[in-house]
């Protein structure tokens, strides 16, 4: 018995048997689902993960605490600027009082007496820290006469009237404390530039790092509840007039807004590609039951998917969510094609389960050859190594051979035997005149068509005007989102100058922590010198280096402390001042003196500083959780644009026998263009050799080949073109279309082919699958067009994209490969 007959022997006469199988297999499907189904919330799985330069950005997106900062603004009008100074000192402290917040930056630490008193007190360990040469010059500093002369100078000033003076005595009064910060501010500068004033002072700025346990999708969902709730009532029993607008970013903020910005994708793409697929479905077969089992099938396809990727992968990115909407654009593909020939059956006089052998019989190998092109395009996106295309790639290649299996044996479970066809089909007419009126003379519409095709490929294959690549953050930053537009508004706001590139640095300890950083900022300095580079800032000084600081203590060793304190009381008694108002001054001698011990344990300045210190907010941009993963920033002379740029950068930034990762958005984004490109071109021409091969194997004409070999090229062609007049960038992830739409658009003219192959009668057997390939076409278009309602820049570019290409590959089966046919290979 064939395949054909024994699928419509048991549709139609098992049919409870069916419904248990399926029943089974959607209870499995959930009940795996329900256990197990867990959302990858991580934008950086849309990027190709073995470059180092993507991992380093991973790595600073989960091992640094600036993961749980958050960015608060105050904007005002210009004439409320007064007000937003009145109201910045109530919001810092209303802040400081919020169950989720563990630290605030209102301000720059200098500027307070608790900033100054936690640099005092970690003077002594950056003290052991400097470079011996170093040590010892600010160790002289404690002879006797030094102190007299500095103190001495010191009233000097007082007496003239400087200010200065004054904070130098409260703040460093030995003039020890100064060397000690020297390396530790040459090195941070970069980052002490950052203004939390706008120039028009109508934005101030906040910092905020949150206590939030993790960075997972519900926790940071949780916490931003929690957050504007807060923006709501800051204000609150505040009389300073109009009420200030309240901005905030981060990372938890933009995680919280894009999980929740998944379930409107998943929703939105969905329904409207449903509604949009539906509505062509009814308006081509008039037939409401057909049109539920249609939907029924792709829902379960659908499910069958998501269950297999949940078990392949173990976790499905928020782009991977996108499939649905995809899947059911192209599977009613199937649903179409067998529909369409089962009603093509019915009107020929055949009975119910004979017609479901016979469209099963026809089309079951147009199908299972479709089915296959596609699931190779979208298998191809396993090379990308980016996991979000990879996961869609195969949910939808699982999901498209499940649609065809579904579509040839469950769908005919919704199609009444007693329902004949359709007893008028006007499309079906409309279409078949066009088949005769082609077949009787194609030369027009060939001629015609050819004009067309040709000037859009010349045009999108030539060099003018030109397809813009587009390698920004902006080509993936997600849009409508208030965290994005929070950003955007302080970017506007402060200072802009370009991302700094990032140096990742990992150590297996702290020598060797500190040998690196010493090598790299040596290496830099000479880099900067020369006018490569504009600046850089690392962690070099608060990398403890334990065989220089033994050595600096042994130096302590021979410093006469007592002598010190002697000389230090007299002079104070001698210049006039008060021996209480010194207490540091005593302390860090004790301090020092105690240290000299070889028993003490050496000082960490980790420990002396306290944790609810405003320094950490820096000293966090440059420590991971793990003290010896660490990071430096670079700024460039210019902004990072082009791949070229970025190699020179890393060739003129590695040091030799140092380890280190660049990254940072824009120095990924161009470090990737030549990925890019190579998915544009080399992917898309294997994708095109595995078409051509398969073409070949299928006709065994070369005549049917050559012309199916054009049409493709004129679908890509006319595709390019439309893309560069409507004025649509490529990016990262949109060139992934040209290899979808490579696989998907043959399938119209597999379709069309194999059928003029062997068909004798043209209207009746073409035209019957011209229909059903219009209507197909009709469907992709939507599936991948609905897209174009999510959220996600991902998602949209790479819809937008392939809608373009299936709509010009329909156009061009319709009206070059059927006129080239008849042209080519007459048939009476």
């Amino acid at each position: 018995m064939r395949i054909s007959d024994f699928n419509a022997q048991t549709v139609t006469q098992r049919r409870a048997l069916v419904w248990y199988g399926v029943a089974a297999l959607i209870i499995v499907c959930i009940a795996i689902l329900l256990t197990s189904l867990r959302l990858d919330s991580e934008i950086f799985n849309v990027l190709p993960g073995r470059f180092p330069s993507v991992q380093g950005l991973k790595i600073y997106d989960h091992d640094f605490e600036q993961t749980r900062e958050l960015t608060f603004a105050l904007v005002c009008d210009p004439q409320d600027v007064d007000k937003l100074e009145e109201f910045a000192s109530v919001f810092a402290e209303r802040l400081r009082g919020q169950t989720w917040c563990a630290r605030v930056l209102a301000g720059s630490p200098m500027t307070t007496a608790d900033g100054i008193r936690d640099l005092q007190s970690i003077a002594v360990p950056l003290l052991l820290n400097l470079e011996p040469s170093a040590f010892d010059e600010a160790m002289s500093i404690l002879q006797s006469d030094k102190i007299r002369d500095r103190l001495h100078r010191v009233r000097q000033q007082i007496e003239a009237g400087s200010p200065r003076p004054q904070f130098e005595l409260s703040f460093d009064p030995l003039g020890l404390i100064a060397p000690a910060l020297k390396p530790f501010a040459q090195s941070t500068a970069i980052e002490q530039e950052q203004p939390l004033t706008s120039p028009d002072r109508t934005m101030r700025i906040f910092l905020v790092v949150t206590n939030q346990k993790s960075i997972s999708a519900f926790e940071c969902q949780h916490l931003m509840r929690r957050v504007n709730e807060f923006r709501k009532t800051a204000a609150e029993g505040w009389d300073g007039g109009r009420p200030l607008q309240i901005l905030v970013t981060g990372r938890s903020a933009f995680v919280s807004e894009i999980s929740l910005s998944m379930r409107y994708d998943v929703v939105a793409t969905l329904l409207g590609s449903v509604v949009l697929v539906s509505t062509i479905f009814f308006a081509g077969f008039r037939r409401w039951l057909p049109l539920a089992g249609m939907a029924f099938c792709l829902l379960l396809s659908c499910l069958v998917a998501l269950t297999a990727g949940q078990v392949l992968f173990g976790r499905l990115s928020m782009i991977s969510v996108g499939f649905c909407a995809i899947l059911v654009g192209l599977g009613v593909d199937f649903a179409i094609l067998t529909i369409g020939r089962y009603h093509q059956a019915r009107a020929d006089g055949e009975p119910h389960q004979q017609a479901i052998a016979t469209s099963v019989a026809k089309l079951g190998r147009a199908v299972f050859f479709g089915a296959l092109t596609t699931a190779v395009g979208f298998l191809a996106l396993v090379l990308s190594g980016a996991m979000s295309f990879s996961e869609l790639g195969v949910l939808i290649a699982i999901g498209i051979f499940v649609a065809g299996l579904f579509m040839c044996s469950i769908l005919f479970l919704f199609v009444r035997e007693r329902q004949g066809a359709v007893a008028h089909d006007w499309l079906f007419d409309l279409v078949a005149r066009y088949v005769r009126g082609i077949v009787r003379r194609p030369a027009p519409m060939l001629m015609f068509s050819c004009a067309i095709f040709l000037l859009l490929t010349a045009i999108g294959f030539s060099p003018v005007p030109p397809l813009q690549f587009e390698a920004s953050t902006r080509s993936l930053q997600p849009k409508n989102i208030r965290a994005g537009q929070a950003l955007e508004t302080i970017m506007k706001k402060m200072p802009v100058r370009w991302e700094p590139v990032q140096a990742i640095v990992r150590a297996t300890n702290s020598q060797e922590l500190h040998d690196h950083w010493q090598k790299i900022s040596a290496h830099w300095r000479e880099f900067q010198a020369a006018g490569k580079i504009k600046g850089f800032s690392t962690p070099a000084a608060l990398c403890p280096s334990p065989i220089w600081m033994e050595r600096n203590r042994d130096r302590l060793r021979g410093i006469n402390f007592q002598a010190a304190h002697e000389t230090l009381t007299e002079t104070l008694e001698a210049e006039g001042f008060s021996i209480e108002a010194f207490a540091p001054a005593f302390a860090l001698l004790n301090d020092l003196q105690r240290i000299a011990d070889p028993g003490v344990p050496l000082p960490n300045w980790r420990t002396q500083l306290p944790e609810s210190s405003s320094w950490w907010f820096l000293i966090d941009r440059y420590f991971g959780h793990d003290p010896l993963l660490t990071t430096g920033f670079v700024m460039t002379n210019e902004p990072l644009t082009t791949h070229e740029q970025g190699q020179k950068l890393q060739r003129g930034l590695s040091v030799p026998g140092v380890p280190l990762i660049l990254t940072g958005w824009a120095y990924v984004l161009a470090d990737l263009q030549p990925w890019s490109h190579h998915q544009l071109l080399i992917i898309s021409a294997l994708m095109a050799i595995f078409d051509i091969s398969l073409l070949a194997i299928l006709y065994r004409d070369v005549r049917l080949w050559l012309i199916q070999i054009i049409t493709l090229a004129f679908g890509i062609g006319a595709m390019i073109a439309t893309m560069k007049l409507l004025n649509i960038h490529l990016n990262l992830l949109n060139v992934l279309s040209f290899r979808l739409v490579l696989a998907i658009g043959v399938d119209y003219g597999i379709y069309v082919v194999l059928v003029w192959q062997k068909t004798q009668d043209i209207q009746h057997d073409v035209a019957g699958v011209v229909k059903p390939v219009l209507l197909a076409g009709l469907t992709a278009i939507s599936g991948f067009g609905s897209l174009a309602l999510a959220r996600n820049p991902a998602l949209t570019g790479l819809g937008i994209a392939c809608a373009i290409g299936i709509f010009w590959s329909l156009i061009a089966t319709i009206f070059f490969t059927l006129p080239a046919m008849a042209a080519a290979k007459p048939k009476g």
